[in-house]
């Protein structure tokens, strides 16, 4: 598992208001906090914690936080805030944790191979892009690989079929489906909604168009009968 360093600095204001401070000068409030210490308020930089999580290991790295007068504290993120529009963290929340005691984590799926119901024309779908698993601290992986290859139109690839790395568990009550491959959707006709007010038939026209400067006979109006031959 990777491991890497942090350097952080202890927070001098508390609540919102400090929190705000801390912000505006281009730091990240933060808190450790965990069994057998107390809460700890720290600031991170971040720049340096983006080099952090730009490892192979994301989120689920090791770090080794060096904290002022605390020492150097064996922790992870457990939890974050951020603003999506100007793509900052507004908020880091790290655990301490013990190197010997299994945690919960949260594992990316990675999905290798090119399925046979792809090359047919069927479409590949995800379900789970994450597990939860289960292990020690160190021996949490970069991501659990799922081979779709061999998986053909209407077959799927349940947690059961999943090899998983050793010392690894994956809490679960079903047999869930992690990728699957469909058939593709057969195209929908659209018809189009009549326009109000337009005619539903086309129209026919059977009278013959009078010539210029003629002037079409008139039917005979009711109660009227054809003259009489003489």
């Amino acid at each position: 598992m990777e491991r890497a360093q942090l350097n952080v600095t202890l927070r001098e204001g508390k609540g919102k208001g400090g929190a705000r401070k801390i912000r505006a000068k281009g730091s990240i409030p933060a808190v450790i906090y965990g069994k057998g210490i107390e809460t700890v308020m720290i600031e991170v930089n971040p720049k340096e914690f983006d080099q952090v999580l730009s490892g192979s290991g994301g989120k689920n790295t090791l770090l080794d936080v060096k904290v002022p007068e605390h020492g150097t504290i064996t922790a992870m993120l457990k939890d974050h805030q951020a603003d999506n529009l100007r793509r900052q963290y507004t908020h880091l929340d790290f655990v301490k944790v013990d190197l010997k005691q299994k945690i919960r984590v949260e594992i990316p799926i990675v999905v290798t191979g090119k399925a046979e119901g792809v090359k047919e024309g069927g479409i590949l779908e995800i379900i789970r892009r994450e597990l939860t698993a289960i292990c020690l601290p160190t021996a949490i992986p970069k991501g659990i690989e799922v081979d779709v290859s061999a998986l053909k139109i209407g077959q799927s690839i349940h947690i059961d079929d999943v090899k998983l790395p050793e010392g690894l568990e994956v809490p679960r009550e079903t047999n869930f489906t992690v990728v699957s491959v469909v058939a593709p959707k057969a195209e929908e006709v659209v018809v189009a909604a009549p326009v109000e007010g337009a005619p539903t038939e086309p129209e026919v026209l059977t009278a013959k168009k009078p010539a210029e400067g003629e002037a079409a006979e008139e039917a005979p109006k009711k109660g009227e009968g054809k003259p009489e031959k003489k």
